[in-house]
């Protein structure tokens, strides 16, 4: 039989492999005409987005739950890959309490999985797994971006409110910074970046902290 380890193991003791932000095109960020740095009216901490507050509303589903890990070591790339297993054992083990607890089963996946509102494109997406593939709303759409994450949060703004989404992050050669919209008036909230080279017990690692925002954007309240 092969060896098990708990959901919060496998997310938490393992630096993964990073997204190809590498692949992005060189240069200057994605600039357009419908969003620029002035849309971002106010940025505030978002202190909740810790790991205590992981650990508090789901140890027992990330203590309990036991997966395999997953040996195929390329493709898709490793974090998209362990970020769909960690979702699906989730909602695998939630699924008679998905109603009571207000949640709707979703994946990580490319952007072109959900629904491409006027054909802009997000990188990444969590998106609901009943909807076919590119029409369902993209609930917490992300950013791959080589560059430092100030000069992309009015472009990941500009995002979250095309879709109506309340989540959305960035993910750049060094970090994931997951990212809240407060309001429509260009207040975002913006949690401590989370380095890749981060892992091991008691750390809020990259892994840990998408299938987070997964759980965030499976909420009922994940829109705004």
């Amino acid at each position: 039989m092969a060896a098990t380890q708990s959901l919060l193991a496998y997310l938490e003791t393992e630096a993964p492999q990073r997204l190809p932000t590498q692949n992005t095109a060189p240069g200057p960020n994605t600039t357009n005409i419908n969003y620029n740095y002035r849309d971002i009216k106010q940025i505030s901490a978002w202190p909740e987005f810790s790991y205590n507050v992981i650990l508090q509303q789901y140890g027992p589903e990330l203590n309990t739950r036991q997966v395999v890990p997953d040996p195929m070591p390329t493709s898709p790339p490793r974090a998209i890959r362990d970020e769909s297993l960690a979702l699906r054992e989730t909602f695998d083990q939630l699924s008679p309490q998905l109603l009571a607890r207000q949640l709707t089963s979703i994946a990580f996946d490319g952007g072109t999985a959900a629904n491409l509102v006027l054909n802009y494109k997000p990188d990444m997406a969590f998106v609901d797994i009943i909807s076919d593939v590119g029409e369902g709303k993209n609930r917490c759409p992300g950013d791959l971006k080589a560059k430092e994450y100030r000069q992309v949060l009015a472009q990941v703004n500009f995002y979250m409110k095309q879709n109506g989404a309340r989540y959305g992050f960035i993910i750049t050669d060094t970090e994931l910074v997951p990212v809240k919209r407060v309001s429509e008036d260009g207040h975002v909230a913006v949690a401590t970046a989370i380095p890749w080279t981060q892992h091991g017990p008691g750390q809020l690692t990259i892994l840990l902290g998408l299938w987070y925002l997964g759980m965030l954007a499976a909420s009922n309240s994940w829109g705004l």
